[in-house]
């Protein structure tokens, strides 16, 4: 899918209202790659060496990524805000691998690149002196953000063939995210329409679900055509039944126990 188009339109970075609008999405950028601490767990949880590597190695992008956006705070002499409480639940942690895989990395990391990558790195104005140091750090996290959605898409497919069943419940919990993605927009209530930016925001909301809506088709989680309601009802419930119980799930390390086999030796 093409990236999204703002025809053009960019942020004034001397406007009050503008540089209001900014401090609020690079703060919740700032919580999301302030949460690359979890990376720890799944560190510890890592089912095999590969998984493994990438987390050691994701930890290190992401608490780089943390610096970066906190240079991008002091360049335009910006003071971050706590985060949504709508980022801070889409950005939680899960111990049951399935599900973090899948909500974090695939489906969560792509409508965070999104955001940098078809928001910041559009619509910041080039004629601005700041700007081009601004979209070289952002280039850098964009680019490894494409790498962990790569690995989570790769992750997905796997487990999805491992075990048939999540589709169902996959499927649910895509449309009740796709659900609340847009209840951050509303803290832009009442500027869309006037603001040349903004009044482009309900067009990219629709362009992130039915990108989303497209991966999930490519993971093969997604039907083809969108279900009648009894069966999105009953995936929607078996998503939140999921997890839910996925909330007491514990970490628990794997790597001693088979780490003869992933080093291609016979236990």
């Amino acid at each position: 899918m093409a990236d999204f188009s703002f025809a053009g339109d960019t942020f004034d970075l001397d406007a009050p209202e503008d540089r209001e609008i900014l401090r609020f999405v690079l703060s919740q950028a700032l919580f999301g790659e302030a949460t690359g601490v979890y990376c720890g767990k799944s560190l510890y949880a890592a089912r095999s060496l590969e998984a493994a590597r990438f987390y050691l190695r994701q930890a290190r992008q992401e608490l780089n990524h943390l610096e970066l956006f906190a240079e991008i705070f002091r360049t335009l002499d910006l003071q971050p805000v706590p985060a949504h409480w709508v980022i801070k639940l889409l950005s939680a942690h899960n111990n049951y691998y399935p599900l973090k895989v899948f909500m974090e990395h695939a489906v969560g990391e792509g409508m965070v690149l999104d955001i940098f990558r078809d928001v910041l790195m559009a619509a910041l104005p080039d004629t601005d002196p700041r700007v081009e140091e601004i979209k070289k750090k952002l280039a850098v996290v964009c680019r490894e953000e494409e790498e962990h959605i790569a690995w989570g898409e790769k992750e997905t497919r796997r487990i999805l063939t491992e075990s048939p069943w999540l589709r169902h419940p996959f499927y649910g919990l895509l449309e009740l995210q796709l659900a609340l993605a847009p209840i951050v927009t509303r803290a832009f209530s009442g500027r869309t329409a006037q603001h040349r930016v903004l009044r482009h925001l309900p067009r990219f909301v629709t362009h992130v679900k039915e990108r989303v809506w497209a991966q999930g088709q490519e993971l093969g989680f997604v039907p083809r055509e969108r279900p009648a309601l009894p069966y999105r009802l009953f995936a929607m419930a078996w998503g939140v039944a999921l997890f839910v119980r996925s909330q007491f799930a514990r970490s628990t390390s794997t790597l001693e126990k088979t780490y003869l086999t992933e080093l291609g030796f016979s236990p």
